[in-house]
């Protein structure tokens, strides 16, 4: 189809070449600055796809799971920490670009376990490298997101025991308030991982407005990398199965994230467009209380134009700042 470049978004598939870019690119917000830098007003374009892993696919990852696995129970031994192991495993993991959606799908459909530790540092490294590349980050700070999710939990490790409990004293509770800087902690003294990935990890359970854990920290307070990853953190927590509670559906986390102000707006949207939460034709539910499916993009797909069921009106939900999409149906 073909858009006016105010209503493509990152993740859209370029089906014919514009100036350098080749048809088959999957744009980058970075792409999407240049064609406006060029002044390009409209582009041919195909939708986010949605996809699940191919049977290699999923043996490869299921592989990288296992291997973290060894790494992890390592450091239960007491076995420190070994940063080359570290940046090895990311590099690997990193080595094919894996969609979203498929990544998703892998980690939600997973049966219940007790170690939660394990696959949660693999998906949040993924979702939070995805969003990076989309964002148009460089290369060192996507790899920067994988480091700090291979080493954020590490300090689980001490406390393995704990990690399926629901209630915990106060004394426990207190001490797993701190893992984010024991983990910190337990990194090698190597330069490579202090730095941006020392904050990464010290601030992944922080919050915009400051109601995050351990240091309660604002967002002016926090690196500037790290609300994505906060990001990723939350919503692969939200939707992956616990002992204690049952998963939220990516839809529904994504909205209890983007109605509460702790989390980062820009990166909450990047998540949904690459979901493809809102395709075109989608059934919504609106603030109002309108029901109605989506029609068309605007420049913000998060305030897309809505036509109402009923009588056929029409909501650009872009011009109504007071109305907004609380619920897909």
């Amino acid at each position: 189809m073909r858009l006016n470049l105010s209503a493509v978004h990152v993740g859209m598939t370029l089906l014919s070449p514009v100036s350098s870019l080749e048809a088959g690119t999957h744009l980058t917000n970075e792409h999407l600055r240049l064609l406006r830098f060029l002044k390009i007003e409209a582009i041919d374009v195909a939708p986010v796809e949605q996809t699940i892993f191919t049977s290699i696919e999923e043996r490869c990852l299921c592989e990288q799971v296992l291997q973290y696995e060894k790494h992890y129970n390592q450091w239960e031994e007491r076995i420190a920490p070994n940063p080359y192991e570290g940046l090895e495993f990311v590099h690997q993991l990193f080595r094919q670009e894996l969609p979203l959606s498929a990544v998703v799908h892998f980690f939600t459909h997973q049966p219940l376990r007790k170690n939660h530790v394990i696959y949660h540092a693999i998906y949040r490294a993924l979702v939070a490298r995805t969003l990076s590349k989309y964002r148009g980050d460089e290369h060192q700070l996507q790899f920067d997101y994988g480091i700090a999710s291979y080493f954020a939990d590490a300090s689980y490790a001490k406390i393995r025991k704990w990690s399926h409990m629901r209630y915990f004293t106060k004394m426990e509770r207190e001490l797993l308030y701190q893992h984010p800087l024991v983990s910190a902690a337990m990194l090698p003294s190597n330069q490579t991982l202090r730095g941006r990935v020392y904050q990464l990890i010290t601030e992944h359970h922080e919050r915009l407005d400051g109601s995050g854990f351990p240091n309660r920290l604002t967002e002016r307070e926090l690196n500037p990398a790290s609300p994505l990853f906060i990001v990723a953190d939350r919503f692969c927590q939200l939707t992956a199965p616990r002992t204690f509670r049952k998963p939220l559906s990516p839809e529904e986390a994504y909205f209890y994230m983007w109605q509460n102000k702790a989390y980062d707006e820009e990166a909450l949207t990047l998540l949904a467009t690459l979901l493809g939460f809102y395709e075109i034709g989608r059934p919504v539910l609106l603030s109002s209380g309108v029901r109605g499916k989506i029609h068309a993009y605007t420049n913000r797909i998060e305030r897309p134009v809505i036509i109402e069921d009923t009588d056929r009106t029409e909501y650009d939900l872009s011009r109504l700042a007071e109305v907004k999409i609380i619920s897909f149906q």
